[in-house]
């Protein structure tokens, strides 16, 4: 009986509802608005964590729900919200049954910590009841109450009892969560309070283990009878400000006012909700610390903007408004003042202010009134002001800030010569000469890339223009000449200022068209003009400057007389005959009086200089109304830089990778004086018909286009060089030597990393060397150096502004969320339309578009909205992406479903070769978490294994972020592969042993069986041998021991493991493990086949001598077999010798013995004994105690002949089988003999089976001896 209430208890000890230890916390819910809305956390072993959303079902919110005390849970508002992916999620693939009272009593989990779980979001759900808690009586002094909206209201009030050491700290979380600071003291309660108190539901709570606590709701434990509320009295707040956001003012370091004084508020500060609403920006959104200084944002977005006319954002001048979350709001003008213009021009990042006046509105909604600056605020926002949302401002500040300011040079021969006019205020007036310096003209020439002023500003007169003119001044204490633009028009027609810079052309015509205008020669800094003297000027000199300028025939000639004083302009006049092929041909002569005119002339033809691609080809000249090109050979490295700068394609020029052939070109050559030129000061060299030459070719800096490789990626990707319109990759190196200056140029901002590409690196033509002419990011490029046939190693570029947009359920399917160094945020559906989200699908490598919706949200949104442009094809949805964020009554988050989805798929179901659309995937950069998103896409659990597979074939290469949740949304590039993945899910894994319900313990993955070895405390781990036996269909575990082994896989489960599965560990057996060999109830042994002789010829002979034998003896000893069978029966209880004996004396006649079978044999139980020395002892241990009573007697019914002994595991009798078993007393006396009775008897069975056939051999276990039957043990 003492073995049956073993087992017992070991059955009951295995079958108990698991119990909730200390190291399974609490569930509570986080970030919603009130403690039974959020995310789901859960603590382990003090430590907070996520819950995994896969499985996740109405079932598992029922336990959430009941688990915080907030009822039953709305479906309708479960939504996904982004996690922290360095934290860990506790619990995933749960399998809930809805009535659990906490999560941890769910199936499904494997182990706490254990399944892998990349998905970037996890569920947030909504509980039906709503909580609110306050402070009674006042707002932040009082005892804290509970207010619950379910079915029907209640209320009620926290208990203080007991609370402990961590009150102090209760009460400071109880202040913060109000927003009332941190916690003073603790009041005198008033008496109607209490009255209160005594008459209301009261609640234990218990925060321990829970960080941070951010609603008392969160600690509730039940409903209990308590002395004392909790009471607190809150500090007070204090004023406050925030820096260091244009964009957002509502956003920013967070400031005290200190006696006067602004000083950073520190890290250690307690932080109250309370702090945006006395800055007027609503809640506390998020808050972050930098250099150990407290930076918060809020929840309402706050810009001070300067608009045009009222109505749409200008730069640096405007009406001054405020924009509340998208919404533009007056600035009302009362008492404004200069502090306050200064103060809006320095939070614009537009300089100082230039003028500002008040503009008359009549009645329109303000946000500030009677605002006062002192100049040291950071933001408008800030200053002393009437805040109300329902203002009716009379005026309205107009101000105009010298950031507005821009310079031109206008009506000139080019944008170096000109008028002088000042964008001021929006408006492109004059500046005035009265009052000008010239030493301010150098100040221009920079700012317009012209260079210096000549050495002499020449006073020539440019066309005048019409409106008013502005005067500039500048003080001493005024560096910026932006700043000098003075408020006050003048009405008076003042000359304008006029700037030559440095530029050096030979014959010119001054007009708007290449061929037509005034005639003008300049040489070196000096200019001249052509005389319209009536002496000089006429058609043939007018047909010799169009013929010079190649600009056709003659089609029209005039004089036209200066608008200004001419004393200190040079005139030039020539006589020609008509023939001459430049005017600098015709005879020089001087005339008395140039009549004060200047020559005109208008030709039929017109002068264009190009290149055929733009920046970079065949020089392609137009005239004469004929377009050809010029010889190379005459064509000068200067020429190249000066027609790429005359396109605007850089100052650089590019070696010419792929020359071309001869060719029929224009012009033999062209000539300029001076190394700057333009197409009026050039004198060409016709080609003859019959000739031909090289053309010249140019490829200009600016042609070539550095660029990211077009992917859903912005900002980060393998980096291509657009040389002579083909895509070349940049290597590695050169990526990691300018990496700063390219995310610079591409407007991505700084470098975050340089990494090798993921993808494949066979490409026959790669940058190898870039130099710039400068450390700017627009700096031209001087050199660039192609290496072909010699495979360099491709960089993988990630700018600091990167990019990503995905679909969030799988990689085609989802809503639209964009990835960056700020994190997760969702798209914005404005805006978007059917060709978006076409772009989209194509990007991400989805097929075409299927379907798109809105979906109700409140998440934080990108702060751009996307519409492609209808001018160009765009390249990607990034270049639909648009300046304008999204509006605030219109956001909604954006569903996007593609028709295609990439399918990931194991050969085996949960084991194999992974396959993305039934294509390889490539080994290169394949590691375990890129296993394990597979393992979860495909419900398998978590990565157990993974491997290569040698052999070249064309698949996918997969680059994975921490992001990504399955393979779908990874980056993906083909190629041929050096070797394929495959991977071995923790599903796959099965348990064996090497017989039936025992022996050695093997587990098999993929197509892989090994041995397991385990520590030495494996052997007292009941629960995890008989979970060992359950997985092989086998009852509990009746033994266990240790053997050699010299390599498997670990055994060892994680903390509270609920899956044996993941017991299995990729580690290899040290010198401390062990093999496992385990018996299960209902173990059986493998025993050996006896090999049948194929000679049958001894075997015949010997039955039939037998035979005759038995025949002829039959008779005589017919009678003396009764007797001495009889005598056997009692020989069976003497002892052995006896036994013996009485055999000896019978020697002779006992050997031919006839059986009679009829009956079964019975063995003496001193025989039985000795002949199964040659079994396993493990036979010994697993007998059926339920075969035979207790007090049966072993009683022998025929005698079988000592020739007959030693095989008695199979006794061969007229072709059947007689098996034997021990059958064991119930109790188990097999490890302790000396508890064994003297008079104890031992029944044995004999069972008589059909003879097996000889193909069914057992199998020798795997790794233990085994003795076939015909060798010697």
């Amino acid at each position: 009986m003492k073995m049956w209430f073993l087992l017992l208890l070991i059955y009951s000890s295995t079958n108990t509802e698991p119990v909730q230890t200390q190291s399974k916390g609490k569930v509570i819910l986080r970030g919603g608005e009130n403690p039974c809305e959020g995310y789901v956390e859960i603590y382990y072993n003090n430590t907070a964590g996520y819950v995994g959303d896969k499985h996740w079902d109405t079932s598992a919110e029922k336990v959430v729900c009941r688990a915080t005390q907030c009822g039953t849970p709305n479906s309708t508002a479960t939504k996904n919200v982004a996690r922290l992916m360095n934290r860990t999620v506790w619990l995933n693939e749960l399998q809930c049954s809805g009535n659990e009272n906490t999560l941890w009593d769910c199936r499904g989990y494997p182990a706490p910590g254990v399944s892998f779980c990349q998905k970037p979001t996890v569920k947030m759900i909504k509980c039906s009841d709503q909580v609110e808690i306050n402070l009674v009586p006042s707002l932040c002094q009082g005892a804290a109450h509970y207010f619950k909206v379910e079915k029907k209201t209640r209320s009620g009030y926290f208990c203080k009892d007991n609370w402990g050491d961590k009150d102090r700290e209760m009460a400071e979380q109880l202040c913060r969560s109000l927003g009332c600071g941190g916690f003073k003291g603790i009041p005198n309660l008033e008496e109607t309070t209490k009255e209160d108190f005594r008459g209301s539901e009261k609640t234990v709570v218990d925060c321990a283990g829970i960080d941070p606590v951010s609603n008392l709701w969160q600690c509730i434990r039940k409903n209990a009878k308590c002395r004392d509320p909790v009471a607190v009295t809150c500090e007070e707040h204090k004023t406050l400000r925030l820096k260091g956001n244009r964009t957002n003012v509502c956003s920013g370091q967070l400031l005290v006012d200190q006696n006067g004084e602004w000083k950073p508020v520190k890290e250690n500060t307690s932080i109250s909700n309370n702090f945006c609403k006395m800055m007027h920006c609503g809640d506390i959104k998020n808050h972050t610390y930098a250099d150990h200084n407290l930076h918060l944002t809020c929840t309402d977005t706050v810009k001070v903007v300067l608009l045009n006319n009222g109505k749409e954002e200008s730069k640096c001048f405007g009406s001054v408004h405020v924009s509340v979350n998208g919404i533009n709001k007056a600035v009302c003008g009362t008492k404004w003042t200069q502090e306050n213009s200064e103060t809006v021009c320095k939070e614009l990042n537009c300089g100082k202010s230039i003028s500002w006046s008040l503009q008359r509105v009549g009645s329109t909604p303000g946000m500030m009134d009677s605002v006062k600056c002192t100049s040291q605020e950071s933001s408008l926002w800030h200053c002393k002001a009437k805040h109300r949302m329902n203002l009716s401002c009379q005026q309205v500040p107009y101000v105009i800030c010298s950031g507005s300011v821009e310079f031109r040079l206008a009506d000139g021969p080019g944008k170096c010569a000109g008028r002088l006019d000042v964008q001021h205020g929006g408006v492109w007036n004059k500046v005035a000469k009265s009052g000008w310096d010239e030493k301010y003209s150098d100040n221009i020439c920079q700012r317009l890339n012209c260079g210096e002023t000549t050495a002499e500003n020449h006073p020539e007169k440019f066309f005048q223009g019409s409106g008013y003119s502005v005067p500039v001044k500048c003080d001493r204490n005024q560096p910026d000449i932006s700043e000098c633009v003075k408020s006050e028009q003048n009405t008076r027609n003042e000359e304008a200022v006029g700037i030559t810079c440095e530029n050096h052309e030979v014959v010119f015509l001054d007009g708007s068209e290449s061929c037509s205008g005034g005639v003008g020669i300049r040489q070196n800094n000096n200019t001249f003009w052509l005389s319209g003297s009536n002496e000089t000027w006429n058609s043939e000199a007018a047909q010799t400057v169009c013929r010079q300028m190649h600009c056709g025939d003659l089609t029209k000639f005039y004089s036209r007389p200066s608008a200004e004083d001419t004393t200190d302009m040079t005139f030039r006049a020539y006589r020609c005959s008509g023939n001459q092929a430049s005017l600098l041909h015709c005879d020089k002569v001087e005339l008395l009086d140039h009549n004060e005119t200047i020559a005109q002339v208008e030709c039929s033809g017109t002068i264009k200089m190009s290149l055929s691609n733009g920046c970079w080809g065949k020089v392609h000249i137009l005239a004469e109304e004929k377009s050809g090109g010029v010889c190379a050979d005459t064509w000068t490295e200067e020429m190249s830089r000066t027609l790429c700068r005359d396109q605007g394609c850089g100052d650089n020029v590019l070696k010419v990778r792929k020359p071309p052939s001869g060719e029929r070109v224009l012009f033999k050559s062209l000539h300029t004086l001076g190394y700057n030129f333009t197409l009026r000061e050039s004198t060409f060299v016709k080609m003859q018909p019959e000739e031909k030459c090289v053309p010249a070719y140019v490829v200009c800096a600016g042609s070539v286009e550095l660029k990211f490789q077009a992917s859903k990626d912005e900002c980060r990707g393998m980096v291509e060089l657009i040389y002579e319109d083909k895509p070349l990759q940049v290597s590695k190196k050169v990526l990691t030597e300018h990496s700063d200056r390219i995310c610079r140029r591409l407007g991505c901002g700084k470098t975050q990393h340089v990494t090798a590409y993921f993808g494949p690196q066979d490409v026959d033509e790669t940058i190898t060397e870039l130099k710039f002419s400068g450390d700017d990011s627009d700096a031209t490029l001087e050199t660039c150096r192609v290496t072909e046939g010699k495979r360099e190693d491709l960089g993988f570029l990630q700018c600091s502004d990167w990019r990503e947009m995905l679909l969030e359920d799988h990689g085609c399917k989802g809503e639209v969320a964009v990835y960056s160094q700020a994190g997760r945020m969702l798209v914005s559906s404005e805006n978007w339309t059917e060709t978006e989200a076409k772009r989209l699908c194509k990007d991400l490598q989805c097929g075409s578009f299927k379907d798109k919706r809105e979906v109700p949200g409140e998440d934080s949104f990108w702060n751009k909205t996307f519409k492609c442009p209808t001018d160009r094809k765009p390249e990607s949805i990034w270049d639909c992406e648009t300046q304008t964020p999204p509006s605030m009554q219109k956001k909604k988050k954006l569903f996007i479903e593609c028709q295609d989805k990439s399918k990931v798929s194991l050969n085996d179901g949960c084991f194999g070769e992974v396959k993305i659309d039934s294509s390889t995937v490539c080994n290169k950069n394949w590691d375990i978490d890129n296993s394990n998103r597979v393992c979860q896409e495909l419900s398998c659990g978590n990565a157990f294994d993974y491997s290569d597979s040698p052999g070249e074939r064309p698949g996918f290469y997969v680059s994975c972020d921490q992001h990504h949740h399955v393979l779908g949304q990874c980056s993906t590039a083909e190629g041929r592969c050096q070797s394929s993945v495959s991977v071995s899910c923790y599903k796959e894994i099965k348990f064996q042993t090497t017989e039936k319900c025992g022996g050695q313990v093997q587990v098999n993955y993929g197509r892989n069986r090994k041995n397991v070895c385990v520590n030495k405390d494996t052997l007292s781990n009941r629960k995890l041998l008989n979970s060992l036996c359950k997985e092989m269909n086998c009852e509990n575990n009746t033994n266990a021991r240790l053997g050699e082994i010299n390599k498997g896989v670990f055994l060892e489960c994680p903390t509270d493991c609920k899956d044996l599965k993941y017991c299995v560990r990729q580690q290899p057996c040290g010198r401390q493990t062990h093999g496992l060999i385990i018996e299960c109830q209902g173990f059986e042994t493998v025993e050996p086949k006896v090999e049948e002789s194929n000679n049958t010829m001894p075997l015949v002979v010997g039955f039939v001598m037998s035979l005759l034998v038995l025949i002829l003896t039959a008779v005589l000893v017919c009678v003396w077999m009764v007797r001495r069978a009889r005598k056997a029966i009692l020989s069976k209880m003497l002892p052995d010798r006896e036994a013996d004996q009485d055999s000896e004396s019978y020697d002779d006649v006992d050997q031919p013995r006839e059986l009679d079978l009829k009956h079964e044999n019975i063995f003496a139980e001193t025989e039985f004994i000795k002949e199964t020395d040659i079994q396993s002892a493990s036979s010994l241990e697993y007998d059926d105690v339920d075969k035979a009573p207790e007090t049966q007697p072993l009683t022998p019914q025929v005698f079988i002949p000592p020739a007959s002994k030693g095989n008695f595991g199979h006794q061969q009798i007229a072709g059947q089988n007689i098996k034997m078993y021990e059958v064991d007393d119930p109790h188990d006396y097999s490890n302790h003999t000396e508890d064994v009775p003297a008079d104890m008897q031992t029944t044995v069975e004999v069972h008589i089976e059909p003879k097996a056939t000889a193909e069914h051999h057992a199998e020798p276990p795997e790794e233990e001896d085994y003795l076939a039957p015909d060798q010697d043990g």
